[in-house]
């Protein structure tokens, strides 16, 4: 009984990392798209060649991460203790921490 207490905590808690990861790469997106609508207005491109079309429109750069993001929050929901599902939330977190401070940088340059 003890040891599936013990499972149930560690669960828990692995649970939890998780949805604050994931909290995290949503503010991470928002960060993202509002950086890089100041190094627009400041005469800046969009580097990334995918979302360069979009980029006149902010809703529609902000409708494609959001749905982005509840497809990855749906695959979290539905993957129980994946560790792939968790290296791969892991280096998109961090992928998206160094695009916004990448974003910063050349907000300061221009």
């Amino acid at each position: 009984m003890i040891s599936g207490t013990a499972v149930m905590t560690n669960h828990r808690v692995n649970s939890d990392q998780k949805w604050v990861v994931f909290t995290g790469l949503v503010v991470l997106n928002i960060m993202d798209v509002a950086t890089t609508m100041l190094v627009l207005s400041r005469g800046g491109v969009e580097g990334n060649p995918f979302i360069r079309p979009l980029t006149g429109v902010v809703w529609q750069v902000s409708l494609l991460k959001a749905v982005v993001l509840a497809m990855i929050g749906v695959f979290l929901a539905r993957s129980h203790q994946s560790r792939i599902g968790e290296l791969a939330l892991a280096a998109t977190t961090g992928w998206y921490l160094a695009v916004v401070m990448w974003n910063l940088s050349v907000l300061a340059a221009v």
